[in-house]
Parts: structure tokens; sequence; C-alpha cells
């Protein structure tokens, strides 16, 4: 059995918040899969994704998620920055 998975998680008022280890790409997978199979069944999402760019300015990309399909791109995308991120 592997070695439990830490993250951490923040409420507000207006949201519910998980942290989840930049390098740990199954337990983000995982929560990505879980978003399309909300989205195929429920619901579209409003994604508001932040991030710190190579030359150290602020982004910050919104999209709305309406096929799961979408998620598969965005998690692509997603693993493209992360993998950014990492190589700093």
């Amino acid at each position: 059995m592997e070695e439990p998975k830490e993250l951490a998680v923040t409420m507000n008022d207006r949201f519910f918040t998980i942290d989840l280890p930049i390098e740990d790409e199954k337990l983000i997978a995982s929560v990505l899969l879980g978003l399309a199979k909300y989205v195929n069944t429920v619901s579209p999402i409003k994604v508001k994704q932040s991030y710190v760019t190579f030359s150290g300015t602020q982004e910050v990309v919104s999209k709305l998620i309406s096929k799961p399909q979408e998620i598969a791109e965005w998690g692509k995308e997603t693993k493209g920055l992360i993998s950014g991120l990492r190589k700093r």
C-alpha cells in the first residue's frame, strides 16, 4: 500500500479549495476525471486558473468547460504548465 497522499483544504464563505502536490500526477488526474464526470452528468463549470510564467508574471486564465473532452484538453494544458513549473 502506498503512503497516504497529502493535500490541503481551505474553505471560506465562497469556495472549497483543494491544494494538491504538484508532483502527484495521478492524484491530479483523478481530480480531473471526477470533474469530467460532473460536467458530463450534472453541469458545466467555470474554471479560473492562475500560475506564474517563466518571466515571473502572474497569469490568470478563465474558461467555461461544458464537455468531458474539454477537461481532457485542460488536463493536457495543465500538465504542460506543471512540467514547466517543475523545471524551475
